[in-house]
């Protein structure tokens, strides 16, 4: 028997001719006959999920297409023959079957044909690149857990790391390092072989750029508000713990103190940054960045007037601006893990939360992100209330020294901060125009307190 919708097309329901007027686009797919479905399928899945209207041709119009058991059972076994799965569910309209695909929760999705995306009107076919770079972005595969194919056990591995490692986690045990290692996930036994993980190359050796040449923080000190001259820069290497410690001792040597000038022998001190909020964003930096991205590293930018820490790989799949502070995504599962356990981060996703915190009690405005192809967050300087003003290390230091000894002089204060008599009245100068010390007496007999 003849199928009438075939036999003679009607006009459909008023949902089927809108649709076939507005025609094809990224969630809508027209198909003349039930055939060649499961690339549709597949891409949609790997998307943001569509359907696929079978029974309107690719100029809108409405041909109708049999409707019978048969037809869908054929297209449900096409859906369940995808690789996963394909999740689907079919609506009969007037001549017109609409099969609705989820996105799917299992990505990437293949078929017969290959593995295909819905771009626009088009399913494409991915390429090799395609397909391992889209995975990477579903966190089907991981950097920080895949096992290094270069790592040796016996040549790589730094027991010196290992032991202050768990020396910071304040683990006492007396397993070998690795079968804690594998305990932690961070190494596997294969054919009587120790093998490492990317993430416990990071940790635990001496020199990961061996094999990763771009895990590292370049630090850079500006004088002014761009990028015109350069002070200061460092490039912190080795371990992923050294790369903190190293990154945060750069901003405290750069970055200034307040002193609140009230006559009184102690001065109150504020900090131009909190410490709290840029070591959580460096941590964060270096915990969430593209490890895969081997093109660029983690930079902390010191301005004049701010700080700017950015990392490769924008958000997470699965979060959105609006999310930071509240939900806890990981790019890197075991990176996090591994701070976690030396008490780091808290693994809650509270670490912009901290970072807001920690900016306000301190004074700073709020800071400021952004997330493209590289997550950026910056801290903008505190604004001196009246009656404070700013000193950098060297000049805290002088001042300490000038207070506990009462007075002191040039030669002192040059020998003390192991500098030339220059260097030192210039630190001088700056410490009496900001009224926190005064000259008495005069030329080699001048002091100051």
């Amino acid at each position: 028997m003849i199928d009438p919708c075939v036999r003679n097309p009607v006009e459909s329901s008023s949902k089927i001719m809108l649709i076939a007027q507005e025609g094809e686009g990224q969630t809508i797919e027209f198909k003349e006959r039930p055939v060649n479905l499961d690339r549709e399928m597949v891409a949609f899945a790997n998307a943001m999920g569509g359907s696929l209207f079978i029974g309107i041709d690719d100029n809108g119009r409405v041909v109708g297409t049999p409707q019978s058991n048969k037809t869908l059972s054929q297209i449900q076994d096409i859906a369940r023959n995808c690789d996963p799965p394909v999740h689907i569910t079919i609506r009969k309209h007037p001549c017109v079957l609409e099969v609705e695909v989820k996105e799917g929760t299992d990505k990437p999705y293949r078929c017969h044909g290959g593995f295909f995306l819905r771009n626009g009107l088009n399913s494409q076919k991915l390429t090799r690149d395609e397909i391992i770079n889209f995975a990477i972005g579903e966190g089907r595969i991981r950097f920080d857990e895949r096992i290094s194919t270069r790592a040796v056990f016996q040549e790589d591995f730094s027991p010196q790391k290992y032991g202050e490692y768990l020396h910071l986690a304040r683990l006492d045990v007396g397993m070998k390092a690795e079968d804690l290692l594998t305990n932690l996930n961070a190494a596997e036994r294969q054919k009587g072989k120790v093998l490492l993980t990317n993430a416990a190359c990071l940790f635990f050796m001496d020199d990961p750029q061996k094999f990763f040449p771009e895990a590292y923080v370049t630090a850079i000190r500006y004088q002014g508000p761009d990028r015109a001259v350069i002070i200061d820069r460092k490039d912190m290497k080795g371990d992923l713990v050294a790369q903190v410690n190293d990154s945060m001792n750069f901003f405290k040597r750069h970055t200034s103190t307040a002193l609140v000038i009230s006559g009184a022998p102690q001065h109150e001190e504020a900090a131009e940054y909190p410490d709290s909020a840029v070591r959580e964003a460096v941590i964060n930096a270096l915990m969430h960045r593209d490890y895969f991205y081997d093109s660029s590293h983690v930079y902390v930018h010191i301005f004049s007037d701010r700080i700017e820490i950015e990392n490769p790989g924008g958000l997470f799949r699965g979060l959105t601006m609006e999310d930071l502070g509240r939900r806890s995504v990981r790019r890197n599962r075991l990176i996090a893990e591994l701070f976690f356990r030396i008490g780091f981060i808290e693994m809650v996703g509270g670490g912009i939360g901290r970072m807001f915190s920690a900016m306000k009690e301190n004074g700073n405005p709020p800071p400021e992100i952004q997330a493209t192809n590289f997550f950026t967050i910056t801290f903008k300087r505190r604004v001196l209330p009246k009656g404070e003003a700013l000193v950098d290390e060297r000049q805290r230091k002088l001042l300490h020294f000038i207070a506990t000894r009462g007075s002191a002089s040039k030669e002192e204060c040059a020998r003390h901060l192991n500098v030339s008599g220059d260097t030192a009245l210039r630190e001088l100068k700056a410490l009496m125009k900001q009224s926190f010390i005064v000259p008495t007496g005069r030329g080699k007999a001048t002091r100051y307190k």
